[in-house]
């Protein structure tokens, strides 16, 4: 499913830049291969000389020669051992998902479902149906969310990628927004042992923007899960402020966020009414 970093280097060793798609040759993931890259320049043996293209560096060339002597797990360097200074603290990082699985996700969603009876998105009005359909999600898709999570960065930059991935993907017929806010306060209670507050007083304007970006421009799929769009910045912008405090003048809420909630609504309607036509 991935190519091992030395592969990469040795990619690198015989063209002067490369791409993730370029690297991944159409046979590996190419977002697996993008987060290896970003790995391999915090420890310097790449560098990114353009969007998401990288050329190698001479430590990099030694590594892929095999003359700097590094720990290696399954085909990957263990990156913290060869330059852990270039890390945030293991403590303010999300890396173990143990505590954490498709069934409890789906389980979360569920739950909402029964605390929201008069306001959760029924598919055909229908409350049997629109259950049996949360827990026909593919564990697998979950599972892939964990198994990729890019580890090595900060914990507001984590917040927003896990945001972004459940929001984009859509997974669940509502209530994806307050799924992933949950299980993402699940995860640093158990993990970090913070009780920290995901929803702070803001969230419910950043949802609405949120839902307004996910409709209208952000394209979220597998092979794109950790991309840094407008919609990731939206959250790291809003998961900075709540685990930092960094972030200041706040623009007022001008207009209402219940007039841009009806605006929103209004657009979902006509781009439904436009798709039935076309089709």
């Amino acid at each position: 499913m991935y190519r091992s970093d030395r592969e990469i280097l040795d990619q690198l060793c015989t063209h002067s830049q490369l791409s993730a798609g370029q690297l991944s040759e159409n046979r590996f993931r190419e977002n697996v291969i993008r987060l290896q890259l970003e790995d391999l320049a915090r420890i310097g043996a790449v560098r990114k000389i353009g969007y998401d293209t990288y050329t190698i560096t001479p430590y990099g060339t030694d590594l892929a020669r095999d003359l700097s002597p590094v720990p290696v797990n399954d085909g990957l360097f263990e990156v913290q051992n060869i330059a852990p200074e270039q890390f945030p603290a293991d403590s303010q990082r999300l890396c173990d998902f143990s505590s954490l699985d498709g069934q409890t996700v789906k389980a979360i969603n569920l739950e909402l479902s029964r605390e929201s009876e008069q306001t959760y998105g029924w598919i055909r009005n229908n409350r049997d149906l629109t259950r049996q359909r949360i827990r026909n999600v593919q564990d697998t898709a979950i599972h892939r969310l964990i198994r990729e999570f890019p580890t090595n960065d900060p914990l507001p930059a984590q917040s927003a990628h896990w945001v972004r991935a459940l929001v984009g993907l859509h997974l669940f017929p509502d209530a994806n927004h307050r799924t992933a806010t949950n299980t993402l306060e699940y995860l640093i209670e158990q993990e970090l042992g913070m009780a920290t507050a995901v929803v702070q007083e803001s969230i419910d304007r950043t949802v609405l923007q949120s839902k307004y970006i996910r409709t209208f421009h952000a394209d979220v799929r597998c092979n794109r899960l950790w991309e840094r769009d407008e919609l990731f910045q939206l959250w790291h912008r809003y998961f900075t402020k709540a685990f930092t405090e960094t972030i200041e003048g706040r623009r007022p809420n001008d207009p209402p966020t219940s007039v841009l909630d009806r605006i929103l609504e209004d657009a979902r309607e006509t781009l439904t009414e436009l798709t039935s036509t076309e089709n």
